[in-house]
């Protein structure tokens, strides 16, 4: 796993730890909005991964072209100045 990758998965679990500090704020007497915000970490930290594994990907350099190592060079041999003017 690269830097990158703990990094995207850290932003990802500081979103969800966030979310549940609310979570554990909000009285256990409203539950639709202790509800909500469950699922707003949830969907919330999965999309932070996506979007960050996805930019990852576009960040990446392109692989070097392949080189060949058989080159084929063909030279055609013109006539000579001096045989034109004949």
């Amino acid at each position: 796993m690269t830097s990158g990758h703990l990094l995207v998965l850290g932003a990802s679990i500081i979103w969800i730890l966030f979310c549940m500090r609310f979570w554990y704020a909000i009285d256990r007497e409203h539950t639709w909005q202790r509800r909500f915000i469950a699922i707003g970490a949830g969907i919330g930290g999965g999309l932070i991964y996506l979007i960050g594994v996805m930019m990852l990907q576009l960040l990446k350099e392109p692989p070097p072209p392949p080189v060949e190592d058989v080159t084929d060079i063909r030279v055609s041999a013109g006539k000579r100045a001096d045989e034109a003017k004949k």
